[in-house]
């Protein structure tokens, strides 16, 4: 994918074909990339529909030939992020979804929540409750004040992936362009939940410090970027995953003092959350043990109960699969060589965290089905696009780079539009 064009469009086409050639499975029209057909149900179930999509992006890729060199100069980078905060805010509440699931499907429904305690994700449960009963006290619908909250904390993830692509490339708004492109952007659209749309913004924040931080080792960076990923976890315990990545890559390679400030940060966060628990009188979700347990959703035998098929199934391999494909197709046909590619601390960092990401989606076991909870893994191709893109800035000449970043675009929009759309679609309210 960033050796040659050549092989790049020969490995898009021959994907495309596999995918439109693979055996149905479980209703859908194809079994590989399966989850594109969920937003074109109501439109087409022709079977060369990903082959299609493949022929665009190889036209995309052919077309970035004549693409000039997109270079926007940013004197007040702060000012921009705001501007980009507040533009985004608007064309994410425009773009608002109007049908979600998981466990908030009844939100307007059901009677608001109490104040429970969730260690899977104690900020997100938390924040929760006040903007449902904060909402509701102001004459709002449950939904319409998660969909405040969610657009609000999803602007300032694109003020963050802003900041990351200025400090990447000069050629940022091509690479601003790639990132916002993928279907993780679906959830920063007032999609209502706990925690995961208000933990994945954080992390933006949090690799945006981080990659400072290692091009730069200034001091703040390291408390400041501990603090981001333990608000993000507390928001939802997914971003925990890339706490391997942190402790090994960026807390290492400081001294003494650095290191020092970076985990009394991380636990700066824990520390208030704690303090507030105790403050306020809260009540465990469920039973007492039921909510302690909550976390090991990790262990096969936990899923068993919860889901129609076996951790170890083609089922199972299959949607893990499908959900890295429709919210960042191009980042997953990148993995391979952009593990192979990883050189400085930087990449490594992002690869490592990558993997920890994809370890949260092999192991995790969502209660509601892959599909209904697939916020919880959102995370995944997200990290996994600002590495494979991170790789791409670094090591392909700039041509080539606007050649592949155009081949993403292309493909990334066509399936997140058809994601989009899965949320969208007539009839359901």
């Amino acid at each position: 994918m960033y050796a040659a064009s050549l092989v790049r469009i020969v490995y898009i086409l021959l994907f495309g074909l596999a995918a439109t050639y693979s055996p149905t499975r479980n209703g859908f029209p194809w079994s590989l990339d399966a989850w594109l057909w969920e937003g074109l149900r109501d439109i087409t179930a022709n079977r060369w529909v990903p082959f299609g999509i493949a022929v665009v992006m190889v036209l995309a890729d052919c077309a970035g030939a004549f693409c000039p060199r997109v270079v926007v100069r940013v004197r007040r980078p702060g000012r921009w992020a705001l501007a980009v905060a507040i533009c985004g805010a608007v064309i994410l509440w425009t773009l608002r979804v109007t049908w979600w699931l998981g466990d908030l499907t009844r939100i307007d429904t059901d009677a608001l929540p109490e104040r429970f305690f969730e260690t899977a994700e104690p900020l997100g449960a938390f924040t929760y409750y006040l903007t449902t009963h904060w909402g509701t006290a102001l004459g709002f619908k449950p939904s319409t004040s998660m969909a405040a909250v969610t657009v609000a904390f999803g602007a300032s993830g694109l003020a963050a992936i802003f900041l990351w692509t200025r400090t990447v490339s000069e050629e940022w708004p091509l690479v601003f362009a790639m990132l916002t492109s993928i279907g993780s952007m679906v959830l920063f659209c007032g999609y209502p939940e706990k925690g995961t749309p208000k933990s994945v913004p954080l992390v933006c924040w949090y690799i945006y410090l981080a990659t400072r931080l290692l091009r730069e080792r200034r001091t703040w960076l390291f408390g400041a970027s501990s603090f981001a990923l333990a608000a993000a976890a507390l928001m939802h315990g997914s971003a925990l995953c890339l706490l391997p990545a942190h402790a090994w890559y960026v807390l290492r390679g400081g001294d003494r003092r650095q290191a020092t400030m970076g985990v009394l940060s991380f636990f700066v966060p824990i520390a208030l959350t704690v303090g507030a628990v105790v403050a306020i009188p809260f009540s465990l979700f469920g039973s007492t043990w039921g909510n302690i347990a909550a976390p090991w959703q990790w262990f096969k035998q936990y899923c068993i109960s919860n889901c129609g098929y076996d951790f170890f199934s083609i089922d199972h391999a299959g949607e893990v699969l499908s959900c890295l494909l429709v919210l960042s197709p191009v980042a997953m046909l990148c993995l391979p060589e952009a593990l192979v590619r990883s050189r400085d601390a930087a990449e490594r960092w992002l690869g490592l965290g990558t993997l920890g990401c994809l370890f949260l989606s092999v192991t995790w076991f969502p209660v509601f089905g892959y599909v209904a909870d697939w916020d919880i893994f959102a995370l995944t191709p997200l990290v996994l696009s600002f590495y494979t893109i991170y790789i791409g800035v670094t090591q392909m000449p700039a041509a080539g780079f606007r050649r592949f970043a155009c081949a993403w675009i292309a493909g990334s929009l066509l399936h997140t539009a058809s994601w989009w759309w899965f949320f969208h679609p007539p009839g359901r309210t």
